[in-house]
């Protein structure tokens, strides 16, 4: 996939149609109260929108409106009733690609792209169950959330100091940079939201992903 470079000025301008900085949204208390474990919350605060990248490239369709803003977005969702997270834990960028039939393929995640490469943050508190490298995916992270809910982060250039098999960390921390480490055209972040019993053999692997853009916002009850 071929991904463009634009600075800052130009993706703020573009995205928001001025040079000021998108707007954010508060995570909601029960991003951290449904979570399994309890860790301190960091600095993070997810984008009230999404945006495609202004290009040819983008594949999944979605649907966006004239300024390529994505149509019914939610920056706070429900996993499945239980968990909750945001579905893009990164701020300043654009998707590239989306989950769904790419190339004959199904492509696993969301794709996103950012002018400089952005700190990458957890989407909701958890347990880091891995902080690897693979051929497919580079440096990547996978944060078990409790519940049968997980998420990953890949093709990260780096991993921040402390991002280790094991630790408990809480919603909205930074996890590493967007890079192009593993099987990957562009430096970009490919976020993953998975579910299923994590086993040992299989590790995230015998998970099943789903389409993080796929659940509905958080309205303010979940059963975790």
């Amino acid at each position: 996939m071929k991904h463009i470079a634009l600075s800052v000025p130009v993706i703020l301008l573009w995205m928001t149609g001025c040079a000021s900085p998108p707007k954010r949204v508060v995570p909601p208390p029960a991003i951290t109260t449904t979570a399994a474990v309890s860790a301190e919350q960091g600095p993070f605060q997810p984008e009230a929108n999404l945006y495609l990248c202004p290009s040819s490239t983008v594949t999944n369709a979605f649907e966006a409106d004239e300024s390529n803003r994505v149509v019914n977005f939610n920056p706070i969702v429900l996993v499945d009733g239980k968990v909750v997270i945001t579905p893009v834990p990164v701020n300043n960028s654009c998707m590239t690609s989306g989950y769904g039939t790419r190339f004959g393929r199904t492509h696993k995640g969301l794709d996103l792209q950012a002018p400089p490469p952005a700190l990458i943050y957890s989407a909701a508190p958890g347990i880091i169950r891995e902080a690897d490298f693979s051929t497919g995916f580079g440096n990547y992270v996978v944060i078990d959330h409790g519940q049968g809910v997980f998420t990953r982060y890949a093709h990260m250039s780096r991993f921040e100091p402390g991002i280790t098999p094991g630790r408990t960390i809480g919603f909205g921390q930074p996890l590493g940079i967007m890079g192009q480490s593993g099987n990957a055209t562009g430096i970009h972040l490919h976020f993953e939201v998975l579910t299923g019993n994590y086993n040992t053999p299989k590790r995230s692997f015998g998970l099943t992903t789903r389409d993080p853009l796929s659940f509905p916002p958080y309205t303010g009850q979940a059963s975790g």
